[in-house]
């Protein structure tokens, strides 16, 4: 069975990442307006815990440490988090696969606030994925997903699109949540308990 965002299983994420990274492939780099909007909606860090789930190349990472956080960034790719390490020194950049991996090895402190960028789409079990990231979550913090999204006005679904099922499911439970939307298909939720 060919491992695709369809078809993938919890665990199968390194067998597929993996060689794409290897293979030198860049994502969406965060532009001027997605930078504002994660500035404008988490502020000043102070210093305080972090986590980017699906780091990459540790871009949103890096972006959280300016911030003044103490971010963590976590792929199940150690080809990204290489390029991570290289790219971004002073991030805490891990090889750690969150749909398999024990929380536990994250360490003791819960989150105050957890990033998602450009992986929600491709997660396996969305709902244990949810319900992972609300247990790492501290009281009050905020879950920071980027995504793009399905627009029926710009034609068929990409394969990187989250679908409106998806999407419901990412944003029911949370006590507050506010959607920027930065173009005609991509979206940055931001979600509280």
């Amino acid at each position: 069975m060919s491992v695709t965002g369809a078809t993938r299983r919890a665990g199968d994420a390194a067998s597929y990442w993996e060689p794409l990274w290897r293979q030198g492939r860049s994502y969406r780099a965060i532009d001027a307006a997605e930078a504002k909007v994660l500035r404008e909606q988490l502020g000043e860090g102070g210093s305080r815990p972090a986590l980017d789930i699906g780091c990459g190349a540790g871009h949103l990472t890096g972006h959280l440490v300016r911030l003044g956080y103490r971010a963590t960034g976590v792929d199940c790719a150690p080809s990204a988090i290489a390029a991570a390490r290289r790219d971004h020194p002073g991030p805490d950049f891990r090889v750690f696969d969150f749909d398999t991996d024990p929380p536990a090895l994250l360490g003791p402190s819960a989150f105050v606030v957890i990033t998602c960028r450009l992986v929600y789409r491709w997660v396996a079990d969305k709902p244990a994925f949810l319900s992972r990231v609300r247990a790492l979550l501290a009281p009050g913090g905020v879950f920071w997903v980027a995504t793009s999204v399905h627009d029926p006005a710009q034609g068929p679904p990409k394969p990187w699109d989250a679908g409106a099922a998806d999407i419901e499911l990412l944003t029911a439970g949370w006590s507050t949540v506010r959607v920027n939307a930065l173009d005609a298909a991509y979206r940055c939720y931001v979600l509280r308990p």
